[in-house]
C-alpha cells in the first residue's frame, strides 16, 4: 500500500461515522472515536458490570486514569483504531460499545482486537455492528489478521467471532481462548 492510499485509509478510519440499527432495531450512531470522547468513555466505564470489566481486562478495574483515557481516545488511525456506538445525541451522547484494533508491532499485518459492550446492549448486535465495520477499516490498513485473547467462558464473544464468518482459529491454554480471524476473506 502507497502513502497516498494509507493516509486516506486513515482520514477515513478517523472521520468514520454512520448511523446504524441494533438487530431490535434501537438506533445508533457508529463513529471513530474522538479525544473529546474521554468523559463519555469514563461514564460509560463506570456503568459497566463487575463481570463485563473482567472479561475485557482479565482483572478489575474501577476507574481509568486519565493517561489511560488519553491512551483510549487519542490515537493515530494507523496502528491504532477505535470505533464506537453512541446514542442520544450531542450533549447528550451516551457510549454503549467500544471496539478496537492495535497492530501488534509498527507496521503489522496482524492487530490485536478487543471489544467492551454496555450490558444492557449485550446480546443485541452492537459488538458484530462493531467488528463488521473494524474488519473494513483494517483491511484498508494493510491488516490481515485480527488475534485476540478472551477468557474461555466468554462465549457471547465467541459467538460474535464465529457468526462472522471469517476463518477462525482458536486454542484454549487453561482458561484463556487465544483467537485468530482471518479478514482477508472478508468482502
Amino acid at each position: 500500500m502507497d502513502a497516498t492510499t494509507r493516509g486516506t485509509a486513515e482520514l477515513y478510519a478517523a472521520g468514520f461515522e454512520a448511523r446504524a440499527l441494533l438487530r431490535d432495531q434501537t438506533p445508533v450512531c457508529m463513529r471513530a472515536i474522538r479525544g473529546d470522547d474521554k468523559e463519555r468513555l469514563r461514564v460509560a466505564f463506570g456503568h459497566l458490570s463487575t463481570r463485563s470489566v473482567y472479561q475485557r481486562f482479565f482483572h478489575l478495574i474501577t476507574d481509568l486514569t486519565p493517561d489511560y483515557l488519553r491512551e483510549l481516545t487519542e490515537l493515530d488511525f494507523r496502528g491504532h483504531v477505535a470505533l464506537v456506538l453512541s446514542t442520544g445525541e450531542e450533549s447528550r451522547e451516551r457510549l454503549i460499545a467500544v471496539a478496537r484494533f492495535v497492530r501488534v508491532s509498527p507496521g503489522a499485518d496482524r492487530a490485536e482486537i478487543a471489544f467492551a459492550v454496555a450490558d444492557e446492549y449485550q446480546n443485541r448486535g452492537a459488538a458484530t455492528l462493531l467488528l463488521h465495520e473494524l474488519v473494513a477499516v483494517a483491511k484498508s490498513l494493510g491488516i490481515r489478521k485480527f488475534v485476540g485473547q478472551m477468557l474461555d467462558n466468554n462465549l457471547d464473544m465467541l459467538r460474535v467471532l464465529q457468526n462472522s464468518k471469517l476463518p477462525l482459529r482458536q486454542r484454549v491454554d487453561g482458561n484463556i481462548r487465544n483467537v485468530e480471524l482471518s479478514i482477508d476473506a472478508a468482502s
